[in-house]
């Protein structure tokens, strides 16, 4: 019987029209996936980058995973339907009279559909094989056909991941004979997955989160985390340790999953169902039993007034709104909602261990993608169960044949749905002002929460429901267009991919709005709103159009609805929707008008040949030389209220080369702007597109000759669709680039891929010029066009604004409504400036004759005096340690985060973004994470040595002397301040992102001293180098090379340092035996992968312990793709094999001197801190090694580079408890 249970389901399923849409979906869903990620719409979108394999096998089962959201939402309407089915056509109780086992019917029923899924995900692969070889994609970026990676995918994650989530979702819809069900667990799986993600990504739970996660994603990330690019491109997934670990446990519990359904299921159960006002019943007794009742059955008067069809619609909507609430599954989303988002706003906004203050604007981010896309789904699926309501409960004939309209019906089910999202909404509420009031946080800003949720997000699941009940109303399955209706969620903002761009095309796509307590939220509002307008009136036609096509009675084929709503399409109708379509069409015109003629709109691939254009028209001007700007003087106005701004400036330029100057070239931004010369030019050149100007000089500029150029410049008229100007209502922040001309070519603009640029014709593009270069070393990397520069600006504002520019308040006076602040420098700066205007409160205070201020915005006081803290402490190391503060006065300067989340060092201005610092919630004790306001402020003001006394020429390596550098002085300021101990948070997070930002690196990863400017290397891995060079060759050495080095180059002129010359410096002072140290920290990509192998601790007589500790150490190179490399000459290799590995360990020759640690711990007002028992460098020359170490206490860990010093690959082994 199994058999013919098993062919029969097939037969049905191959019988299905449903079976071949899905496979359809998928098959074109995947063949979409592959050719885009091959190129295939380079020409109508921006070419596809050369340096990844799309088809390597860490690519292949990437694609497969991203695929599997749209997976798991088949289960229930193909594995949990295949028992449902037979309960649904009331044939169970003649099929179970059969003579089958229960055995034979069980696994017939899940083997069937199972293999059913795996047809489907098959014919996916086979898509995703066509796609990327479909003629036009780019062949270079696909291998050949590897079948071991897909069948590795199928057999490992694949087939496993079926098994488990179709036994669950089996055993869920059998028992409860509910589909809906089934698709409800898909989203409790799915919600469970995202919050055990969060919370084991920390690095120390990775081994917990690769041995639980049902999915095996982790367990594979385990391994392939920081794979290179190199890695990614040539290794196969790993099959060993913790993946097979995974997937055995996981597969046991799929097959005692399967179990349990066998041994709880009977042919003669009931359903299992949750309900929580369970009527009691009563037994009919002769007491209880009365006789003949008589009964009034009162007058009924029918009244069919419009009035009386929307209280109707209404009640009807009670009624299924009940329907929703009152169901398990809704209450199960609900409550899993709630905890999910309370345990997203432990971690959210954490910064190096440390929390952000529960802001309203914080927990309104806390939803994310996945409340939403709860919310959605959830939608998907009620309006396809609403429909069709009284089918499922058998009563829809009775339900066809009332007296009540067909929009009535249709309408009350709409507003059941919207009263469900109303309620979902709520439960962000909720859910932030429950942690508010558990943080101590009492500032709940109601009005923002009902604002946001209940206009702004409230209006974007509307328009989603509109599309949900025509979809759920042409589909007769419910589940299908369930389906449909998710591909079309996710699928829709895809379309970029295929050049499809602009919001106007895409179904509820729009500009999203941004919130900022400085400015609440600007001038996203207007735009978000008219592109909502624009959608909430295509969906009204959507609704309108599914009302014609409305199932009422019996309807057979399309064509009958067809013609069916041919007749419903009345002239009231028709001009129903002529009239919407004509708003719709007009608003949607005039959107696109304006986006498009009024103003420049460029796509993609425009914008990808525009700067193709740009290279190939004005490259040859890149050597000309050009004069200096070496004075600037500004007025800049700014108009808080509409947004507007108008600048002027002066710039004084000179002519330092030795060769004659007969043309300027300006290069200048979009602003309408006018340029005025002293001296006789002709414009020989207006470049509109390019926004380039070439002007030949009458009489042309010797040696040693000046020239002023007066600059106007403003933006255009501000208009609800378009923002033309970077001023803000409140917290403007602009800096000279945006709005003012720079002289001569600028490279930075230039495509970087190279097989990109050869499709182009262009040559090989090598980012920045090697420190060699002569002419690269006459600019810095701020400036082509200037050196040190005489500043001076006046800038106004409105009379409730305080406007603040770099220098020193000369004057400040009111005008005509309006305040005025004249600024100047007493000292020469770089070209690089900016201007701040906002609403502030200010905070004062004088230090060792220097001024420090704080200007905020009212409510963010609670980390001044950290950030006051940090200024202090920066300035008093730098100005100890390298040379005295060239300023007289240091502010901070709050702006909106609608700007970024950054901050940004000014010469003795530091710009400093709301929401890093400000609202942090830090945590004094031991066991608190980094306090960084206090280390953000010490970077920033580092900066004004490593920056703006000691500036690197624009070559390779030039942000190390800068960026590196002030992140070395934050980590040293910050561990005078919390000691070592406290260091090891920061340490491990900046070797976690750079080893995880470089697995992104697509054009190249050079040593830190070459460097191209990437964050990843400046910041994490020039932090983890500097601080480890420091205790090599100790803090005081590496700071007394550094302030020679800063005596010689500080306030230089051209030519400028480089990284170089620093190294130099720090290469004398380092002793022959820690040389290798420069090597592999700056002039290489070094890594290693140590670990504790064994350790035993033995009490001794004398009451001290015997450590025995067994470690590894081995270390190798990457070239700048990522490749490996284990010697640095043929044959110097060395290796390690034990008795129980199958490979051996290889390394780079060593002699390197590795701490290593041993540890104990102390309680402490009941809370337990870790004591340092040993830690002492060990020469280390071989890769295997065995120590013993006597220590007076009893250990409770050791550890090889304890504090993760070294960039290790994999360092949560590097310590282990006894």
């Amino acid at each position: 019987m199994f058999f013919t249970i098993f062919k029969y389901e097939l037969q049905y399923w191959f019988k299905k029209p449903a079976y071949y849409v899905y496979a359809i979906i998928f098959f074109l869903l995947s063949i979409f996936i592959a050719a885009s990620s091959a190129g295939i719409f380079d020409g109508l979108t921006v070419t596809t980058g050369s340096s990844k394999i799309v088809n390597a096998p860490i690519a292949v089962n990437g694609i497969f995973n991203s695929m599997a959201i749209f997976l798991f939402f088949l289960f229930p309407s193909i594995i949990g339907a295949s028992v449902f089915r037979d309960y649904k056509s009331n044939m169970h109780s003649i099929l179970y009279s059969y003579p089958f086992s229960k055995f034979n019917y069980l696994s017939a029923k899940f083997l069937s559909s199972f293999f059913v899924v795996l047809l489907i995900i098959i014919i996916a692969g086979i898509g995703l094989f066509i796609g990327f070889r479909l003629p036009g994609t780019n062949q270079e970026i696909v291998r050949a056909f590897n079948f071991s990676a897909y069948l590795h995918s199928y057999l490992i994650y694949i087939i496993p991941n079926v098994l488990l989530f179709g036994a669950i979702i089996f055993g869920v819809v059998t028992f409860t004979r509910n589909i809906a069900a089934g698709f409800i667990t898909v989203v409790l799986l799915l919600f469970i997955q995202a919050i055990a993600e969060s919370f084991l990504s920390n690095p120390d739970n990775r081994f917990l989160a690769a041995l639980f996660d049902p999915f095996g994603a982790q367990a594979a990330n385990y391994y392939t985390r920081y794979w290179t690019l190199s890695d990614q491109n040539e290794l196969l997934l790993p099959l060993k340790g913790v993946v097979i670990y995974n997937r055995l446990m996981w597969l046991l519990i799929s097959f005692l999953i399967l179990i349990g359904v066998y041994k709880k299921f009977s042919f003669s159960q009931n359903t299992i169902t949750l309900n929580f006002r369970r009527n009691k019943g009563e037994r009919v007794i002769k007491q209880n039993f009365g006789g003949i009742t008589r009964v009034h059955i009162s007058k009924v008067n029918y009244v069919f007034s419009l009035k009386n069809d929307f209280k109707i619609m209404w009640k009807l909507s009670n009624i299924d709104f009940k329907y929703i609430v009152s169901s398990w599954p809704f209450i199960a989303i609900l409550l899993v909602g709630l905890i999910s988002i309370l345990l997203f706003a432990i971690t959210a906004g954490e910064l190096f261990g440390t929390k952000t203050l529960p802001t309203t604007w914080q927990m309104l981010l806390l939803p994310g993608g996945t409340f939403t896309f709860f919310i959605n789904l959830l939608t998907f699926l009620y309006a396809g169960m609403l429909i069709r309501r009284g089918e499922m409960a058998r009563v829809n004939h009775l339900v066809d044949i009332t007296p009540t309209k067909n929009w009535t019906l249709m309408m009350s089910k709409f507003i059941a749905i919207i009263k469900m999202q109303l309620v979902l909404l709520a439960v962000i509420v909720v859910a932030g002002i429950m942690f508010q009031i558990y943080k101590g946080y009492y500032n709940f800003e109601i009005g923002h929460y009902l604002y946001e949720l209940y206009v702004l997000m409230f209006i974007h699941f509307v328009i989603w429901t509109f599309l949900a009940m025509l979809i759920q109303t042409l589909i007769k399955n419910q589940y299908l267009g369930l389906f449909v209706l998710l591909v079309l969620l996710i699928g829709i903002p895809l379309l970029s991919l295929a050049g499809i761009e602009q919001s106007i095309f895409k179904y509820n796509q729009s500009p999203n709005y941004q919130y900022s307590d400085m400015d609440g939220y600007g001038s996203s509002f207007g735009v978000y709103f008219i592109y909502k307008a624009y959608w909430f009136i295509g969906g009204i036609i959507l609704l309108v159009i599914a009302s014609l096509f409305w199932m009422r009675g019996v309807t057979h084929s399309f064509k009958e609805r067809w013609n069916l709503a041919s007749k419903r399409l009345t002239k009231r109708k028709r001009f129903v929707i002529l009239l919407l379509a004509i708003v719709f069409f007009g608003l949607g015109a005039r959107i696109y008008y304006e986006n498009n003629f009024l103003n420049k709109n460029y796509s993609a691939i425009e914008r990808e040949k525009q700067r193709v254009s740009w290279e190939k028209e004005y490259k040859k001007y890149e050597d000309k030389a050009q004069p200096r700007i070496v004075a600037v003087k500004v007025d800049m106005n700014i108009y808080p209220k509409k947004r507007n701004f108008k600048a002027s400036a002066t710039y004084k330029m000179i002519n330092k080369t030795n060769q004659v100057i007969d043309s300027i070239f300006l290069n200048y931004n979009n602003y309408p702007s006018s340029f005025n010369f002293d001296k006789q030019t002709e414009l020989v050149l207006k470049d509109s597109v390019n926004n380039f100007n070439i002007y030949q000089l009458k009489k042309a500029l010797q040696p040693g000759d000046s020239l002023e150029l007066k600059i106007d410049v403003k933006n255009k008229e501000n208009t609800l669709l378009r923002n033309q100007s970077p001023v803000l209502g409140n917290g403007t922040f602009i800096n000279n680039f945006q709005i003012f001309p720079s002289l001569g070519y600028s490279s930075q603009n230039e495509l970087t891929d190279n097989k990109t640029r050869e499709k182009y014709n262009l040559s090989k593009n090598d980012l920045r010029p090697e420190p060699s270069d002569s002419t690269a070393l006459g600019n810095t990397y701020i400036s082509k066009d200037s050196d040190w520069i005489n500043f001076e600006a006046t800038v106004s504002t409105s009379k409730d604004q305080i406007a603040i520019a770099p220098g020193y308040l000369q004057k400040e006076w009111e005008k005509e409504g309006r305040k005025y602040f004249h600024y100047k420098m007493d000292s020469k700066i770089l070209n690089f400036y900016a201007f701040n205007s906002a609403r502030y409160e200010v905070k004062k205070e004088m230090y060792n004759g220097i001024s420090l201020e704080i200007y905020f915005h009212k409510g963010h006081e609670f980390n001044l005096r950290r950030m006051m803290k940090g200024m202090k402490a920066s300035l008093d190391y730098n100005s100890k340690n390298f040379s005295p503060y060239q300023h007289k006065q240091a502010r901070i300067i709050e702006f909106p985060r609608t700007l970024g989340t950054f901050a940004q060092s000014f010469p003795n201005t530091i710009p400093f973004s709301e929401a890093v610092g400000f609202i942090a919630d830090v945590d004094d004790s031991d066991t608190g994470g980094v306090d960084y306001p206090f280390a953000i402020t010490a970077h920033e003001v580092a900066h004004q040595w490593w920056a703006h006394q000691v500036i690197g020429a624009d070559v390779l390596g030039a942000t190390m002397l800068s960026e590196s550098m002030s992140e070395y002085v934050a980590l040293k300021v910050l561990e005078h301040q919390h000691g070592k101990e406290k260091m090891r948070t920061f340490l491990k997070e900046a070797l976690d992102g750079y080893l995880l930002q470089r697995t992104l690196e697509r054009k190249r990863e050079n040593a830190l001293m070459y460097n191209d400017g990437q964050g990843y290397i400046r910041y994490q891995k020039g932090s983890l180098v500097f601080y480890a060079l420091s205790d090599y060759i100790g803090e005081e050495n590496l700071n007394g090379a550094l302030k020679k080095y800063v005596e010689k180059v500080q306030f230089q002129e051209s030519p400028y340092t480089t990284s170089i010359e620093m190294v130099d410096y720090i290469n004398k002072v380092t002793p022959d035996s820690l040389k290798y140290v420069i090597k592999d920290m700056f002039k290489t990509i070094t890594l290693y992968r140590n670990r504790i192998v064994d350790v035993k601790s033995t009490v001794l007589e004398n009451g001290k312990y015997k450590v025995d500790i067994e470690f590894n150490v081995s270390k190798y190179r990457n070239d700048n793709k990522g490749k490996r490399f284990y010697g640095d000459k043929v044959g110097d290799t060395i290796s390690y094999k034990s008795v129980k590995q199958k490979k051996p360990i290889l390394s780079v020759p060593l002699a390197d001197y590795i701490d290593i640690g041993i540890f104990s711990e102390e309680e402490v007002d009941g809370k337990k801190n870790e004591v340092i028992l040993y830690l002492k460098k060990h020469k280390i020359t071989t890769i295997n090694n065995k120590i013993t170490i006597i220590v007076d206490k009893k250990p409770t860990e050791v550890g090889v580079d304890p504090f993760n010093k070294l960039i290790d690959t994999q360092s949560d082994d590097n310590r282990r408890k006894l």
